[in-house]
């Protein structure tokens, strides 16, 4: 490993943003600090690592970045952002021409660095996330359609596919002899438990921590929440539902506080003060706020769905309940009233503990720079 680092220093990498996202989006979404953490560290073993987004005016970036040997290559012109995808292997000819690895963040957007491959023949690492089309077939056939075919153009042209599940390495079973399986990284110094925060309010906090989105299930949530005058329910995060759930949850007598975006270095305070962490999704991926959350010592409770139940073992490290909202109910009711007991503690251990032997932010950059071998 240390001779590839120094091999490394002569190397260059690009690095292809999610469709339509930049770094402008990500500080906006509070998720800036987390998401180029990995890059910092990375930075660290290459000659240069070029971002390229989608945000026009992602070059404000640059000072920060700079230090970790990291340069911002924003969108350079007003097209449509599908138009603009198309030509970016065009118009960074030159950078891209340079790099001697390509690396997509996501499936959505990485025909960019499918066409540059093409075009320079360099060794590209496409980082699946989670896979389109497993969901979207329940949501839209042309979605659906859509997602294969961007999955049927950058699967056999990665020289690596990075997936962050076994479940998403049997999806993509074909590719097997190219998969490396890397789950999300959680700052483990950062996300970590604070006792010293724990509250001695009476009031009990259940905390939900994403996008107000409908496959999140929070309609089930507030609806578990009702008439219940001893536990507020914490939401951050923004989306389209805020207005819709707002009005569920006055309708409904729900003690509930809408705190917006919150910067990813603050999420470890809110964490800590909560007394139950709630992920009540319909799907997840490789949910990144519930690793943060088990890193932190907090109690978790998900739903038991896909995405979930692969990384809470029900009782052992976190639990598991059906995600309506009177399995959600009954569960939380039960946790709240039992914070403290010798199997409580003991879980809470445990979930910290996977977490610190699985997804260390050291861990997994090792396994990352193991994807650059010659």
């Amino acid at each position: 490993m240390a001779e590839n680092s120094i091999k490394l220093k002569n190397k260059k990498l690009a690095l292809f943003f999610t469709y339509g996202v930049g770094l402008d989006l990500w500080e906006k979404r509070g998720l800036l600090g987390r998401e180029i953490k990995l890059y910092q560290r990375l930075g660290e073993k290459f000659g240069k690592i070029y971002f390229i987004t989608y945000g026009r005016g992602d070059g404000r970036f640059a000072d920060m970045l700079a230090p970790y040997n990291i340069m911002v290559l924003p969108k350079k012109s007003r097209l449509p952002n599908f138009i603009y995808s198309l030509l970016i292997p065009f118009y960074y000819r030159h950078e891209l021409k340079q790099c001697d690895f390509y690396k997509t963040n996501q499936m959505l957007g990485s025909w960019s660095a499918v066409i540059a491959k093409w075009w320079f023949g360099k060794k590209l690492i496409v980082r699946t996330g989670y896979p389109l089309s497993i969901n979207a077939r329940k949501e839209n056939l042309l979605k659906y359609l859509l997602s294969k075919l961007i999955e049927r153009i950058a699967a056999p042209a990665g020289d690596i596919l990075v997936v962050a599940t076994e479940i998403e390495k049997k999806y993509f079973a074909k590719y097997a002899d190219k998969i490396r399986v890397i789950p999300n990284f959680v700052d483990t110094d950062l996300f970590r438990p604070m006792p010293e925060l724990k509250s001695t309010n009476n009031i009990k906090i259940v905390l939900f921590v994403g996008r107000l989105s409908p496959e999140k299930n929070l309609k089930n949530l507030i609806l578990a929440m009702a008439d219940n005058a001893t536990t507020r329910l914490q939401i951050i995060g923004s989306g389209e539902e805020r207005d819709s759930l707002e009005l569920l949850a006055k309708q409904n007598h729900v003690l509930i506080e809408f705190v917006g975006n919150v910067a990813h270095d603050k999420l470890p305070e809110y964490i800590n003060r909560a007394d139950l962490f709630v992920l009540p999704s319909l799907y997840e991926g490789n949910p990144k706020v519930l690793l943060e959350a088990m890193s932190c010592g907090a109690m978790v409770l998900g739903a038991d769905v896909r995405g979930i139940n692969n990384i809470i073992l029900d009782g052992v490290n976190g639990f598991l309940a059906i995600g309506t909202s009177v399995g959600l109910r009954e569960k939380i009711n039960r946790l709240l009233s039992n914070l403290l007991s010798e199997e409580s503690i003991k879980i809470k251990t445990n979930a910290r503990q996977r977490i610190v032997d699985d997804n260390s932010l050291d861990k997994i950059t090792q396994r990352e720079l193991l994807n650059f071998e010659s």
